[in-house]
């Protein structure tokens, strides 16, 4: 004869598996078809791995950039220096290179409008036989784009022209004003010379990351 307690868990209903959709909804798995069940299975094994990977490749990247930047510390400490700048390594017999570039991302403050005005001036005050591609150069380089926004590398190629003039001069000046370094990207690229003897890069996308 059973028991009280054998007869409740012989009417016990088992627990009915379900699936989550897009809208949270529990779907009984009864009512998905097997395709759409090996697929979810499929892809949530995939993005375990790539998830994996993504953590993986996050921490090798700083444990690279920190072995580099340390060798090129102890290379300007020797000198009594700090390492400042881009850099290019390459091993022994030049099979493997990598190259440290750093990117700085800038914004003109308002000195910018002042140094148009100035500019404005030169255009003004030099006569009509002054370098007609010169002064196209200078007048295209304050042009915006769709966005509203001014090339930068235009703004600051103006500074590499060797003109006398001083309003010019004070024009450069203000344009060095304006440069706000916003911040600065770091960015790392691995080559590998090939049978041709061209380097190829080994590509990683950090850049990414």
């Amino acid at each position: 004869m059973e028991t009280n307690q054998e007869k409740s868990k012989s009417s016990k209903t088992p627990i009915e598996r379900t699936m989550l959709d897009a809208r949270g909804r529990e779907i009984p798995l009864k009512l998905v078809k097997t395709e759409i069940i090996k697929q979810d299975a499929v892809i949530r094994r995939t993005m375990d791995r790539v998830k994996s990977l993504h953590k993986r490749i996050i921490h090798d990247k700083a444990r690279l950039f920190e072995e580099l930047e340390g060798y090129l510390e102890f290379m300007a400490e020797k000198h009594g220096l700090h390492w400042k700048g881009n850099a290019i390594l390459l091993s022994f017999d030049e099979q493997y290179k990598v190259e440290i570039r750093f990117k700085e991302n800038i914004q003109f403050g308002i000195e910018l409008q002042l140094a148009k005005q100035k500019i404005d001036e030169c255009l003004k005050a030099w006569t009509t036989d002054s370098n007609v591609n010169l002064r196209a150069i200078i007048t295209e380089a304050f042009q915006v784009d769709k966005k509203g926004e001014i090339a930068k590398h235009r703004i600051l190629a103006l500074r590499k022209y060797n003109i006398k003039d001083p309003t010019w001069k004070e024009a450069m000046e203000l344009i060095d004003s304006a440069i706000n370094v916003t911040s600065t990207k770091q960015y790392v690229a691995f080559y590998e010379r090939d049978a041709a003897g061209n380097y190829q890069q080994i590509v990683l996308n950090f850049s990414a990351l």
